[in-house]
């Protein structure tokens, strides 16, 4: 992959992609969407054999005519609805690889890597870590990149970002990096939030700026800033010429409050800052955190295993009203609870609709549920045929803080087993609640029942966290991130109970509006957009 990566790098990075020229390219995707998508299934789907979608369309009785006459007939989504009443879904651990796929009598066993596209020629590849599990590898290519820039630039437009320079704080942001690049945006800096870097990326990182000074670009090397050192990229924003070009923080929503702290407290003013936020939800009382700095925001929602999802709209109706990319995704919802016998969401279900994605995804959970809907706005997006919005997107299946994300049944071992065992009590005595905090950072809270007996809250606190970081370099690299933001609370009181009575391990997202505090036992689910 390296060498694939240092042979195509330099001509893809002398390229330059205009605003008609992606208007153009959307265009042609929506027009030719359908014939796109059965290509695509004939060849990654029915002439794959490894595909575990094979097995799942032959447990329901769709052979590839079949599905040509479904999709011909009823339109994607009106197919892929169909397809998922008979059983053709992956739930979000099906995906990853970590629980079999029951339907019916049939029970399947499929892999990670058996999810992968057999179109793709990587150029490198990233890992998204479960807790307590074997991290899987998702590959990353020159096409994808290629494929998502379009978006980016019409959203820039729609944002006032055309002639933006940018600034990131994350670990990778290796596709936009590129995607700014190829639209001539200045990267100015890379900071990563965890030391050690990665030495596998030290050296991907190290070709990318080779390549971009042979091509006359500047491309950053990463830089350490830790999560708590706010305050020192506050500064630098405080004393940078103002010139009027806009400057673009792309880093988690929890960051990108901390900064917008340290610069009130400072009284820096970002009005020509935009806040490019992922990996956590945007609410209310965030957004209102960064606006009150002047900064605008704009809200960039991707998993791992497909890549920009949704971009924000440029005439929103809520703080994370995003566009859905429909010319290289589908979306429905199917109803399912969070747990057996539990309260149940609208789990979103993605399609993948091109080549260039790196997992084949037909009607795959993302773990997220949503108030989806589908209107004109007017923005550019809008006005080219995106009109599927999204908004409230919140996971049911992860845990998500500081930009990283664990999966709720590599918690349950922890919660139910490992506590227990090392510190006493049963599996119904221990429950970790995300909750927001009043500056509207993402809060951990473990709740121990106190009837658990005495115990070293700091004790308890490293154990979770180093039980967190099992697994691989991505897993320890999340738990750091919780770990230098001190993102977790101990807490001696007994775990809440749903408005069912159900007492579970694991619980999401108080609800709450902005300013409101709620009692400690007044926690209920997110309601779903339809309630």
């Amino acid at each position: 992959m390296l060498a694939r990566l240092a042979r195509d790098l330099p001509a893809f990075i002398r390229r330059t992609m205009t605003l008609d020229e992606a208007a153009e390219r959307v265009r042609r995707r929506i027009a030719s969407r359908e014939q796109t998508f059965l290509s695509l299934v004939e060849r990654a789907i029915y002439g794959h054999r490894p595909s575990p979608y094979r097995e799942l369309l032959r447990c329901a009785g769709c052979e590839l005519g079949d599905f040509k006459r479904l999709v011909t007939g009823e339109g994607i989504e009106g197919a892929l609805r169909v397809l998922a009443d008979r059983g053709v879904y992956v739930t979000f651990d099906e995906l990853k690889g970590r629980r079999p796929a029951e339907r019916g009598s049939a029970t399947f066993h499929f892999t990670a890597e058996q999810f992968d596209s057999p179109l793709v020629d990587p150029h490198w590849m990233v890992y998204t870590g479960g807790t307590g599990g074997v991290p899987t590898s998702v590959f990353r290519s020159l096409d994808l990149v290629d494929d998502m820039t379009p978006a980016i630039a019409l959203t820039n437009s729609a944002h006032d970002m055309t002639r933006a320079r940018h600034i990131f704080w994350v670990t990778n942001p290796l596709p936009p990096l590129l995607s700014y690049t190829i639209l001539r945006q200045p990267i100015l800096a890379w900071f990563h939030p965890v030391s050690p870097f990665p030495r596998k990326a030290w050296v991907v990182a190290a070709c990318f700026q080779l390549s971009g000074r042979l091509a006359g670009h500047s491309i950053p090397m990463p830089q350490f800033l830790d999560l708590q050192d706010a305050d020192r990229l506050a500064r630098w924003l405080a004393r940078r010429p103002r010139d009027g070009r806009r400057l673009v923080i792309g880093t988690m929503a929890s960051a990108a409050v901390r900064i917008a702290l340290a610069a009130r407290e400072a009284g820096t003013d970002l009005t020509d800052v935009t806040f490019r936020v992922q990996s956590e939800p945007l609410t209310p009382a965030r957004y209102e955190h960064l606006v009150a700095t002047g900064a605008r925001v704009f809200v960039s929602y991707s998993l791992t295993e497909m890549i920009d999802l949704a971009l924000s709209c440029g005439t929103p109706t809520a703080p994370d009203d995003v566009h859905f990319g429909t010319d290289r995704y589908a979306l429905i919802g199917r109803q399912r609870p969070v747990v057996e016998g539990g309260p149940a969401v609208d789990a979103m279900l993605v399609t993948t609709l091109t080549v260039t994605a790196p997992k084949i995804c037909l009607n795959a959970e993302t773990g997220d549920y949503a108030n989806v809907q589908d209107r004109a706005c007017g923005c550019v997006l809008g006005q080219l045929g995106l009109t599927t919005h999204l908004s409230e997107v919140r996971s049911f299946e992860k845990l998500s803080g500081e930009g990283v994300t664990f999966v709720r049944s590599g918690l349950l071992a922890i919660l139910e087993e490992v506590l227990p065992g090392r510190f006493g009590g049963s599996s119904v005595d221990y429950q970790l609640v995300e909750e927001e905090a009043p500056d509207s950072s993402t809060r951990l809270v473990l709740r121990v029942h106190p009837s658990v007996g005495r115990l070293d809250d700091a004790e308890l606190k490293r154990a979770l966290l180093d039980e967190l970081g099992r697994g691989g370099i991505v897993d320890w690299h999340h738990a750091e991130l919780l770990r230098r933001a001190d993102s977790i609370t101990v807490r001696r009181e007994p775990p809440l109970a749903t408005a069912a009575g159900k007492v579970l391990p694991f619980q999401l997202h108080r609800a709450q509006s902005v300013g409101e505090r709620r009692p400690a036992d007044a926690f209920r689910y997110p309601r779903r957009h339809d309630e």
